[in-house]
């Protein structure tokens, strides 16, 4: 049986004071050292000679994988090749586009196991492998012209259009930088992904609802069905979408983690952007006499509302109330309702009824004005004016509707 490690040998130490790391083949009590492109510097090695950098022997690791698919097609256990015979066949060249994508992305997932999001690029990427056809995806066939095909074949799906294509370009970026040392001038990956340009949607048009709409969804009575003690999908969902149009815009990460409130105000950081801004995303909304009521129903003692009772996670929450507001949506004649739609709907009627500005809206909703970032750093935030704006938008849909 043939076996694969990487070495490094005592005397090969080069004039610069690093070694060359070499894949150790052996086969029948022989051995073989096959050079590579990576080298160590003492830093990187123990005192016994063993490397100990880890992204190295991340490298190592699938520099060996792919040795043992070379060696699988050998059949060692039927055939009886000699050592340099295999030798030659583990160092046959490839077209450096061959490098795996699917290897790189593994080796990614589990280094980025705590990411916020990680399961999108887990899904882009399970996507991408059903479009192609097969599970073992080279870097060469993520190409501009097979990303466009992809993307195509997604048009009934504009929100995934959108992020499977992101998702597998970032990917692509990062094993861009994980096989190429530009500084050294090893180019093994060489085409890019950075002109492609995904189709814009016009989320507001997909979203957006009709003042009618929403006064539709509000009025809309429950079905009072218990599910083990808890209330059926479809009230969830009714009571949610209604918490969010009222909250400013809430979301459902935001509903199932914000901890702080005060009997009149919820303040809490944005899920979705506080590890990227400076202020946190903090947020402050009052909870505006409309909607009091449904904010006693879902209180808790440790978090604001009591979702985490239920749901082991925020994707598990906003899972559920997707699937609700579908069966919302067939009542009340809207298609494919989503929960975002109540974000979007409280946005939109705030700018194109009740006349408030783009600006104050962009408060509302938690954004950040690029134009403004420099000045914003030197004001402090209030939430006085996106609470007043909250209350004539309510005033505005509600009055007499609820």
């Amino acid at each position: 049986m043939a076996t694969l490690k990487a070495v490094i040998k005592n005397g090969n130490r080069r004039k610069d004071g690093t070694w060359n790391i070499v894949i150790r083949l052996t086969h029948n009590s022989t051995k073989r050292f096959i050079p590579t492109s990576m080298y160590v510097s003492k830093k990187d090695i123990t005192s016994s000679f063993k490397i100990k950098n880890a992204q190295i022997l991340e490298k190592c690791d699938m520099l060996i994988a792919e040795y043992r698919k070379r060696l699988n097609e050998l059949d060692l256990e039927l055939n009886d090749f000699p050592i340099d015979a295999i030798v030659k066949q583990l160092k046959r060249k490839e077209s450096g586009e061959d490098v795996s994508f699917t290897d790189f992305v593994n080796l990614w997932l589990k280094k980025n196991a705590d990411k916020k999001g990680l399961r999108n690029y887990k899904t882009s990427v399970n996507s991408f492998k059903r479009f192609i056809g097969h599970e073992n995806i080279s870097c060469k066939e993520l190409n501009v012209k097979t990303l466009k095909s992809f993307e195509t074949s997604l048009k009934d799906r504009p929100r995934a259009q959108s992020l499977y294509i992101n998702s597998l370009k970032t990917l692509f970026a990062a094993a861009k930088e994980y096989y190429n040392d530009e500084d050294n001038g090893i180019i093994i990956v060489k085409h890019s992904l950075e002109r492609y340009k995904t189709v814009p949607q016009n989320i507001a048009r997909k979203r957006a609802l009709t003042v009618d709409e929403v006064r539709s969804i509000f009025s809309l009575p429950y079905d009072n069905v218990k599910v083990r003690g808890y209330s059926s999908r479809h009230d969830l969902a009714l009571d949610c979408f209604k918490l969010s149009f009222c909250l400013l815009g809430m979301n459902s990460a935001d509903l199932f983690n914000a901890k702080e409130f005060d009997g009149k105000t919820i303040t809490y950081s944005r899920t979705k952007t506080k590890d990227r801004r400076n202020d946190n995303a903090i947020m402050q909304v009052d909870v505006h006499p409309i909607i009091a009521p449904l904010v006693e129903k879902y209180r808790d003692k440790e978090r604001v509302f009591n979702f985490h009772e239920r749901f082991s996670s925020m994707e598990s929450l906003n899972r559920n109330i997707n699937i609700g507001l579908k069966e919302v949506g067939k009542v009340v004649g809207i298609d494919n309702l989503q929960f975002y739609a109540a974000r979007h709907s409280m946005a939109t009627i705030a700018v194109n009824d009740v006349g408030i500005s783009k600006y104050v809206v962009n408060d509302m909703l938690n954004h950040t004005d690029q134009a403004l970032r420099v000045t914003e750093l030197y004001i402090k935030k209030d939430f006085k004016s996106i609470n007043e704006a909250n209350r004539k938008l309510l005033e505005y849909v509600f009055d007499k509707n609820v």
